[in-house]
């Protein structure tokens, strides 16, 4: 048989194609989810992408999916390793990419067909070391979507016209460095700004995303903004895994990730200017997980937490410039003994919250009863229901 050059081409233009994106996806026991998910990588707009998926050690189906597609489609790239960690499987893709950008996915979530043709472009023409975009929150209980607010970065640049061509730095989103969405899937990396770092995502801990999104949020010095819904995040499926962790020694982690951010800042020099955002991000990760503890690990989270906040030795200047409800985090568990003891002033002040809603609506209410008396329709009913009367 003889090949043409062209038929030469058309065989191998897969392979001589520059890869554009590199999908990282973690798979972990996601066969209900993990097709949609593939769907909607190899649909993209963008084709010149390449999927690696990581299995993390799956007992269910999620192996035979992933060789389904792989055989259909040579864009998908599969490794099998033992169990360890989300972090670990990202870890293990990052070192196989090829890819001039990294994009991570979760095996339980989707994106739209065009996410990556659109961030492909807005990194190209930024220059971006990082591009943040928006994401969806799906709630399949009652198949409703959430657009979450703290995803607009809009708020910080009201007179941007053109997010193609505008770039800017951590500096300019303070809040969403330490106390925002920490979830790697909403930011698309540049390839060489991540090995010019080596980054990775600490494996053997619960919460690798947090260190990991401080410092390539610290680190990059070209940011830029895709104002686009992209990623679809499903929230039953990451609910639970959070009980899985509050009931395990796991929920501990948190103390460690706290230490790793502290350790980053300090030796980069960058405390002083972020310091106010560090208190506040360690008061809210220590509150998050004191929380939703689980009753065996109680008491001894609340002695951890109750020694870490007071060697922070926060002087009242600096207590009265946190926002209140910082404040009471602080001086709830410094001031108590136990963890009952917390959870009781806690109580109390979700009691006084619903005592001032009540009050709130009482008094809106009140207001709109007195608009409907003083109403024209009011007054004229009144005079009719006299005419009535007098006839």
């Amino acid at each position: 048989m003889f090949i043409t050059t062209k038929d030469y081409e058309h065989i191998f233009s897969g392979y001589m194609r520059k890869i554009k994106v590199s999908v990282i996806v973690p798979v972990y026991n996601s066969e209900k989810y993990l097709k949609k998910c593939l769907d909607s990588l190899i649909n993209q707009t963008l084709s010149e992408i390449e999927i690696i998926c990581v299995d993390d050690g799956s007992t269910d189906d999620s192996p035979e999916i992933l060789s389904s597609y792989s055989r259909k489609n040579n864009r998908i790239k599969i490794i099998t390793q033992k169990n360890k960690d989300v972090g670990a499987a990202r870890k293990t893709g990052l070192k196989i990419a090829k890819g001039e950008y990294i994009a991570f996915v979760d095996d339980d979530d989707w994106l739209a067909k065009d996410s990556f043709e659109k961030l492909y472009k807005n990194a190209k023409s930024n220059d971006s070391d990082l591009v943040l975009f928006k994401a969806v929150f799906y709630y399949p209980n009652n198949e409703s979507y959430i657009y979450p607010k703290s995803f607009n970065l809009e708020q910080y640049f009201n007179e941007v016209n053109d997010y193609d061509d505008f770039v800017f730095k951590a500096e300019d989103i303070k809040k969403q460095v330490m106390n925002a969405f920490f979830a790697p899937w909403y930011k698309f990396y540049k390839s060489k700004f991540l090995n010019k770092y080596n980054f990775y995502f600490k494996e053997n801990i619960t919460y690798p995303d947090v260190p990991f999104h401080v410092q390539v949020l610290l680190r990059a010095k070209r940011l830029s903004f895709c104002p686009e819904n992209l990623y679809f995040y499903r929230r039953d499926h990451q609910e639970s895994m959070l009980l899985i962790s509050k009931n395990s020694p796991r929920i501990f982690d948190i103390f460690e990730v706290i230490d790793e951010v502290e350790s980053f800042l300090t030796e980069n020099d960058l405390m002083k200017k972020y310091k106010f955002e560090f208190i506040q991000f360690k008061l809210e990760q220590i509150n998050f997980w004191f929380l939703r503890c689980g009753k065996s690990y109680r008491d001894e989270y609340f002695n951890k937490s109750k020694k870490n906040l007071y060697d922070m030795n926060l002087s009242e200047n600096k207590l009265k410039k946190l926002p209140k409800a910082y404040k009471k985090i602080y001086l709830n568990i410094v001031n108590s003994n136990s963890y009952q003891e917390v959870e009781l002033l806690n109580e109390i002040k979700e009691l006084k919250n619903k005592i001032q809603r009540c009050k709130n609506q009482k008094n809106r209410l009140e207001k709109r009863i007195k608009n409907i008396e003083s109403s024209n329709v009011w007054k004229l009913s009144k005079q009719i229901k006299k005419l009535i009367k007098w006839l």
